[in-house]
């Protein structure tokens, strides 16, 4: 059953609006049926083309990329379903999506209790959807190309 995110929940946050290498921008996204929203305020902390199987199952596709925040600087808006499993690391990891339309938008890990991943996907500004690195290269598809550009990082840093 899903949850309804309200002010008393972690993930609801009031946005900041101050804060070291926080450009103050707001990214904005929606699940495909529209039930969810989200706002995020300044730059990520971090964004990942992420190949670990488990992604990969979770999304459909051959990597997901994804866009870490500070949970503080986002805002969710609507009732989501989660399914938690443990990664690879040990680590807890919630995936949240609407129960609606399916769509895949939020990740939480034990092992980084301060951030939420927003996937790429769901967010209207592409232009500033920027990935830094690729991480779980040992578990990609042999033939998914790479950005040669980009480090490749066997795990998650």
């Amino acid at each position: 059953m899903g949850s309804r995110l309200d002010t008393k929940s972690d993930i609801q946050i009031k946005r900041k609006t101050s804060g070291a290498n926080m450009s103050g921008e707001v990214l904005t996204g929606q699940c495909l049926c529209g039930a969810i929203t989200c706002t995020a305020t300044g730059d990520p902390v971090s964004t990942v083309n992420c190949h670990c199987s488990d992604c990969r199952r979770a999304t459909g596709a051959v990597f997901s990329t994804v866009l870490y925040f500070q949970k503080e600087r986002v805002q969710i808006i609507g009732v989501y379903s989660g399914f938690d499993h443990a990664s690879d690391r040990g680590t807890n990891v919630s995936r949240m999506f609407c129960p609606t339309c399916g769509s895949q938008m939020f990740a939480r890990a034990s092992g980084w209790p301060d951030l939420i991943g927003i996937r790429a996907g769901c967010i209207k500004q592409t232009e500033r959807i920027i990935p830094q690195r690729n991480v779980f290269v040992c578990s990609k598809i042999e033939s998914t190309a790479l950005d040669p550009v980009l480090p490749r990082i066997d795990g998650m840093p």
